[in-house]
């Protein structure tokens, strides 16, 4: 999938495992720009300055978790909008409805599912530009209407 500068879409891939992040990589490595942090400090460095399309986020790390590490990405302004997959073993509806309530858009349970994580990884960021064309669209609206605004204002000012 492309993003909106006709590049891949850049993923980012956060679990304490290396293997973790390799099953996700080799799964999504073929349509996607893949970068990956083992640690939430890291994850929170990455999201700032690599601006990924979507996190990938395991939920279970040493230091920052999953948890903590989706709200400070739901606080900056930065990284808000930034869809986040939490992708755990923590497969009970508890720690489901707690990453969702932090701010992910989707759960992903391990062991995952090589369709499963392809689709749900295709859809949240179908939703994402999708937004981001809309926000786009409004803007350019709302300055074509403060432009026509301001025309007609220096119409009067003349008459």
């Amino acid at each position: 999938m492309t993003n909106p500068t006709g590049g891949k879409s850049r993923l980012l891939i956060v679990d304490d495992e290396p293997t973790n992040i390799h099953i996700l990589s080799n799964i999504l490595s073929e349509d996607y720009e893949i970068r990956a942090a083992n640690n939430g400090e890291r994850a929170m460095e990455a999201a700032k300055s690599q601006s990924p399309d979507l996190i990938l986020l395991d939920m279970i790390m040493p230091g920052l978790d999953g948890l903590q590490v989706c709200q400070l990405l739901q606080e900056n302004e930065a990284t808000k909008d930034i869809p986040v997959i939490f992708v755990t073993s923590m497969s009970d509806p508890a720690n489901e409805e707690l990453g969702l309530k932090a701010g992910a858009v989707d759960y992903i349970s391990k062991p995952v599912s090589p369709p499963i994580v392809k689709a749900r990884v295709k859809i949240h960021l179908q939703n994402r530009l999708t937004v981001r064309f809309l926000e786009g669209l409004l803007s350019s609206q709302t300055t074509t209407l403060e432009d026509a605004k301001n025309q007609a204002q220096s119409l009067l000012v003349f008459v």
